[in-house]
């Protein structure tokens, strides 16, 4: 492996002549690269399809929860900043803008998972909704009830500069 740079597909084949069998639900990393090595020799037979199926769709919907986390998140934020903008700190600010890059590079690199975005995003707003209320402890019928945002907006979405609080006072010693 010498032609090889660290992070390279063939790094991680598995050695040839290799007798090592792993096991999907007992060792999923020397399994996946099992699998791999198969599909690149061409033996489309000796694959574990069900497993293989099985963890696609799970790595489909961990992008889907990926998203609909960033947009819950950033919505929550928003939210927050519409009912307490007096509350807005550098660190609602710091959140928002990871969520809406986080988000950003999902649609960008996915694009097989726009279908399922509006359907992502309107389940983001009734989370983040219910979220801001607990959070703030101020009464659900406050947050509106409709997403004032549409997805575009959210994402490009800047808020106002927080309001200064006083300087603080170093301590003398």
């Amino acid at each position: 492996m010498a032609d090889t740079k660290p992070g390279d597909a063939t790094e991680w084949a598995q050695v040839p002549g290799s007798t090592v069998h792993a096991d999907y639900h007992r060792d999923q990393f020397g399994w996946m690269l099992q699998q791999a090595d198969l599909l690149r020799a061409g033996r489309l037979d000796d694959l574990d399809r069900h497993s293989l199926a099985e963890l696609l769709t799970d790595m489909a919907s961990s992008d889907k929860r990926a998203f609909e986390g960033a947009m819950r998140v950033l919505l929550q934020h928003m939210l927050k900043v519409l009912v307490q903008p007096e509350k807005l700190t550098r660190s609602w600010l710091y959140s928002i803008a990871v969520q809406q890059v986080d988000a950003r590079r999902l649609i960008e690199t996915e694009p097989g998972m726009r279908p399922f975005l509006p359907g992502l995003y309107d389940a983001a707003y009734v989370s983040a909704r219910r979220l801001a209320s607990v959070e703030t402890g101020i009464a659900l019928s406050r947050f509106p009830a409709e997403n004032p945002w549409g997805m575009d907006e959210a994402l490009a979405y800047v808020p106002p500069e927080p309001a200064s609080r006083g300087v603080r006072r170093q301590k003398r010693t």
